[in-house]
């Protein structure tokens, strides 16, 4: 199975949790953060500002933060590289996190220098900083792969599971793939493993929300639990993972933990179809062809049974072959021209590079999660 770890998106716009630390935080920052709750950026960013230009490496890593965040500067990165620096020389963890961030990434006006990152990000990560342990645990994971060394799992686990000790969702999730498949030193452990997916979908991660709802319908590591299920699924589908959309499109399609409804199961299907997630694509074949929830539709299931065809759904080349003959020439000629550019469009681009990531996301390792059964209802 493979276990790769999927680099992350963007940095994170909000204060850095060390930064929003309002109790700690002295006066004028306190009230800083309370402008910035209350909606008054520009009041915040002033006090900040000051604050930063006084010393304060908090508050120096917040403006930073704050410039970062700076959607319509295209200087944004390199505004904000000199208050990450002043954060980082004073040791500030989540400044020298995001100093590392911008080493590794580099840009205008920013020298790339992957040494510099890995070394900052390593002190911010033994200063205790859950997103720096996170992610020197993506590191080391990478290069065990890159190096086939099992060996280095082992590193990565030990970072990994600082991480989880704070309550990070990426290091929990992960944490819970190791003891699945018995990486790190760790043995196989169903139970442990769904014990950390469970704390990884609790603390927000989308990807652990739909892993762990399908872990509970199906009683893998837990006592199963359809309805409960149903809860973290419709929570990662709100998030748009595409696998969860499916699962409880099926879920509604067949009636387990909720009631049966095919429209809802063609409202998910859709969802996850449009993002180009096969199994989504079959199943809603299934439904125009058979005219569950919908008025049967030929041309529209021809086209799904192609799309899906290219996942290499076996089952999706021989129903788009059985149906083949209820469609005009024309409508056929159409349909294969809608599956072709559907295809190219949905081309995966290039892996990126193994490297730190830019951003603390909730969805952060990529496991395939079991696509729903492509059967009708019973």
């Amino acid at each position: 199975m493979n276990h790769r770890l999927l680099p992350l998106a963007i940095l994170c716009l909000a204060f850095s949790p060390a930064a929003t630390a309002a109790d700690e935080a002295p006066n004028p920052l306190k009230e800083a953060f309370q402008l910035a709750a209350k909606g008054d950026m520009e009041g915040a960013a002033k006090i900040i500002k000051k604050e930063a230009e006084g010393g304060n490496a908090e508050a120096a890593n917040a403006y930073g933060e704050m410039l970062l965040g700076n959607t319509k500067s295209k200087n944004a990165p390199l505004d904000a590289l000199p208050w990450f620096q002043k954060a980082a020389e004073q040791s500030h963890p989540a400044g020298l996190y995001n100093l590392a961030l911008l080493n590794y990434k580099g840009g205008e006006g920013i020298p790339k220098d992957e040494d510099q990152g890995r070394f900052l990000l390593k002190s911010s990560a033994e200063a205790g900083y859950a997103p720096a342990q996170y992610q020197m645990g993506v590191l080391m994971d990478a290069e065990a792969i890159k190096e086939d060394k099992p060996a280095g799992y082992v590193d990565a686990f030990v970072w990994f599971e600082k991480a989880a000790e704070q309550g990070h969702a990426g290091a929990l999730y992960t944490a819970s793939r190791y003891y699945e498949q018995g990486l790190g030193g760790k043995p196989k452990d169903m139970p442990k493993s769904t014990e950390y997916c469970g704390k990884a979908a609790r603390a927000g991660s989308a990807m652990a929300m739909n892993e762990y709802a399908v872990r509970l319908q199906k009683g893998v590591g837990v006592g199963a639990d359809p309805i409960a299920a149903i809860g973290y699924f419709i929570g990662a589908s709100q998030a748009g993972i595409p696998a969860a959309q499916t699962n409880l499109g099926n879920a509604f399609e067949n009636g387990v933990g909720v009631r049966q409804d095919f429209n809802q199961a063609g409202t998910y299907y859709a969802a996850a179809a449009k993002q180009g997630f096969h199994a989504a694509e079959f199943l809603l074949a299934q439904m125009f062809e058979e005219g569950r929830g919908t008025e049967v539709d030929y041309v529209k299931a021809y086209t799904l049974f192609g799309r899906a065809a290219v996942g290499k759904i076996e089952e999706a080349v021989k129903r788009q072959e059985a149906i083949k003959g209820k469609l005009t020439e024309n409508q056929r000629t159409a349909a294969d021209k809608a599956i072709a550019e559907e295809v190219k469009k949905s081309q995966p681009a290039e892996n990126a590079p193994e490297k730190p990531a830019e951003k603390e996301a909730a969805a952060t390792a990529a496991k395939p999660t079991e696509a729903p059964k492509a059967e009708a209802p019973k």
